[in-house]
């Protein structure tokens, strides 16, 4: 491949990417708040492997930025900066948004509640199962005398993103060539799925409890498949022709391995995201699949590429970071007293309404809370060249219709 065609591969900010974050949230909404009420379509189930694409955005991405700027002698502090001004302010504004309503509330606080305030909560989520604590998903309180609570669960896969974080820098840093850290990508990807036939093995209790699910160690081959994909787009000359051989032949026979696995070896009345044949190799083979999609996104031009540019797609998956922490916290609340915001036959506008509510609010954090955080990052760690968050628009509605700005440093 030529240079130029190099250089077209090879972009500081990928529109598609934003369409692609969109298509996650909508297959993990999908799993949480439409499953529930139609599980005879047992396909709806597989919406949790929305999460695994977000897993292979963030280890693209942040690859990308960490080896880009690895000769800056800010290295650390910059990337350390910026993540926590895009990550910390709605994260920690919902825990204290929360702990204010605890008097009004009477809201009933677990560790297992600060775990997941502290980024460590996926380590107890499994262990809950085992031992029977209370459940670390939710915060109770009482509404009119009736015991509900909020659902935090989903913010285990967050707790992953962070602790790769806290690792994947120092490891970029310490290799720094391209090549060793391509090994040790390709290595764990290898590697990681017969660490998890070992441990589930010696420890099928807590393969039951899906300890493999939210264990960080044992999701290292899905975010590292996007940070291969990083290495892979900087080298010599990335062939995007021999790419698409790759994605024609492997990523079909990868969706055909995981049904037939699934069919052949998957136990009745357990959920996929809990079988044993997807914890052990169906991840690593759902990974393979969301680099396919990350890789026909990254290709301009491409029908797939376009799709994912359609501005209500692109305006999603800005805010999708707000829409994936706020969606599924009123969840429990909803599903507990659906009869009493629909009856039977119109249960489908309690979906419909989750959706809404979260776009509402994710919007307001993006522009109001959000937004005003991310403008700091050109301050207070400036990245030559790279593409800033997007300033809000002047409204949601007008964001909407005519997507989002871009601002480069």
């Amino acid at each position: 491949m030529t240079a130029p065609a190099r250089s077209e591969l090879l972009r500081p900010f990928y529109p598609a990417l934003d369409g692609l974050r969109a298509i996650a949230f909508l297959a993990v909404f999908v799993h949480h708040h439409i499953y529930p009420f139609y599980p005879r379509y047992r396909f709806l189930d597989w919406g949790w492997a929305g999460v695994d694409l977000f897993f292979v955005l963030s280890g693209f991405l942040i690859t990308g930025i960490l080896f880009d700027t690895l000769d800056r002698p800010d290295f650390f502090r910059n990337f350390y900066i910026r993540r926590a001004l895009r990550i910390f302010p709605l994260f920690y504004g919902i825990w204290l948004f929360l702990l204010l309503l605890t008097p009004v509330l009477h809201i009933s606080w677990t560790r297992a509640n600060f775990a997941m305030a502290a980024y460590v909560g996926n380590f107890l989520t499994a262990s809950a199962r085992v031992h029977h604590w209370r459940s670390p998903s939710a915060i109770f309180f009482f509404f009119h005398g009736v015991r509900s609570h909020f659902s935090m669960g989903h913010l285990w896969s967050l707790c992953v993103e962070e602790q790769f974080y806290l690792v994947w820098p120092a490891v970029v840093w310490f290799l720094r060539t391209r090549k060793a850290l391509l090994r040790v990508c390709l290595a764990v990807i290898v590697i990681v799925p017969f660490a998890r036939a070992v441990y589930g093995y010696y420890q099928p209790e807590m393969l039951a409890a899906s300890h493999l699910y939210f264990a960080t160690w044992s999701r290292l081959d899905t975010l590292l498949c996007g940070a291969a994909i990083a290495l892979w787009l900087r080298g010599a000359n990335p062939s995007m022709a021999k790419m698409r051989v790759w994605l024609t032949a492997i990523a079909p026979a990868t969706l055909v391995l995981l049904l037939v696995g699934q069919h052949f070896f998957g136990i009745r009345g357990i959920e996929p995201a809990e079988a044993p044949f997807v914890n052990i190799i169906g991840f690593t083979l759902i990974a393979v699949g969301c680099s396919a999609l990350l890789i026909l996104a990254l290709e301009p031009g491409t029908w797939f590429a376009r799709m994912l540019q359609i501005k209500p797609l692109v305006y999603l998956g800005r805010i999708s970071y707000g829409m994936y922490v706020i969606h599924y916290i009123f969840f429990s609340f909803l599903f507990d007293h659906r009869r009493a915001f629909a009856g039977r036959h119109v249960t489908f506008l309690v979906p419909i309404f989750s959706f809404l509510l979260t776009l509402v609010l994710a919007s307001l954090s993006f522009h109001f809370l959000e937004s005003p955080f991310l403008s700091l990052k050109s301050r207070l760690a400036p990245r030559g060249g790279a593409v800033d968050d997007p300033a809000p628009a002047p409204s949601a509605l007008r964001a909407l219709v005519e997507g989002p700005s871009v601002v480069i440093e």
